[in-house]
Formats: structure tokens, sequence, C-alpha cells
């Protein structure tokens, strides 16, 4: 683990997007909002759990980011991570939710990285911990919310509380 908010290159932060995306499909009677915490909180499960096809399943065919990552560098980020971490503990807000459109939708996601589980943001306070600020770029194809692109910067303690 790196200090806490420090900048890592290589693909520790494709891997929190990824999992920060995992809106995955909710009833039809869940507000737009619920469907996007809900995706969050199960990219978070399926992060932990280690659960590279669930993950992979929350990413939009057409994804690509300004680093020029598409689907495939993602999934292959997501599954060196994986082989390199024998787990993963995620603790994880939602900030802001935005709908320019009926069918998409901006999150901001700050979520730790640590070695052990974090129950609450004031464990995280002297705690080694990747810390990092998500902004998704969601899409609503077929009744599930799946991520079509991403941009992250390091975080600070305050963007969890």
């Amino acid at each position: 683990m790196m200090p806490r908010g420090s900048i890592r290159s290589g693909p520790e932060p494709w891997l929190w997007l990824v999992m920060a995306l995992t809106l995955a499909a909710c009833s039809s009677e869940s507000s737009p909002e619920a469907e996007v915490r809900a995706l969050v909180a199960q990219a978070q499960t399926a992060a932990e759990q280690r659960n590279v096809r669930e993950l992979r399943a929350l990413i939009a065919d057409d994804y690509a980011d300004a680093q020029g990552h598409d689907r495939k560098a993602v999934e292959n980020l997501i599954r060196l991570h994986v082989l390199r971490h024998r787990s993963v503990h995620l603790f994880v807000r939602v900030g802001d939710i935005e709908f320019p459109e009926p069918e998409r939708a901006r999150v901001s996601v700050a979520a730790a990285m640590a070695g052990r589980p974090v129950a609450h943001a004031d464990e995280l306070v002297g705690l080694r911990a990747d810390l990092y600020r998500f902004d998704l770029d969601l899409v609503r194809r077929g009744g599930e919310w799946l991520v079509r692109g991403a941009a992250w910067q390091p975080a600070r303690l305050e963007d969890f509380w």
C-alpha cells in the first residue's frame, strides 16, 4: 500500500473505477438515484470478492476515457489487480449524482482501498490506504447502468464525510 492520498501509477485506479462503476441493474420500482447507489454497492462487493466476471459486466462496450483506455484495456487492468492483491477492503462514499439525460448519469465516488476492513470514515485517519475520487459517466442500457467513461484523482479525507 502507498501512503494515504498518494498517486499510484498502474492498474489500481482502474480497479477502483470499475468497482465504483459496478452499478448493477435494479428494479424499475427504484428511483434512478437509488439504482446508481445500488450499482456502486454491488461494484464494491464484487471487488472485495475479487469477482472479475461481475466487474467486467459493469463496463459498457463503448467505454472510453481521456487516457485512451477502452473496455478491453480496463478488463485487463481488473484481472491484473486481482492477481496482485489477495484481499481488498473498500470504504466507499457516493457524492454528487447528476442526470444530464434520463439514460445517462454522472456520479462522484470517493473510494479508499485498505488491507483491512474499514467501517467508518474516522478509521481512515492514520490508516495506510489508497484514496481516490472517481468521476464516472454511466449509461443505462437494457435496464442496466454501465460505466461508459471515468476520470480519477487522489481523494482527501474530507471526501469521505
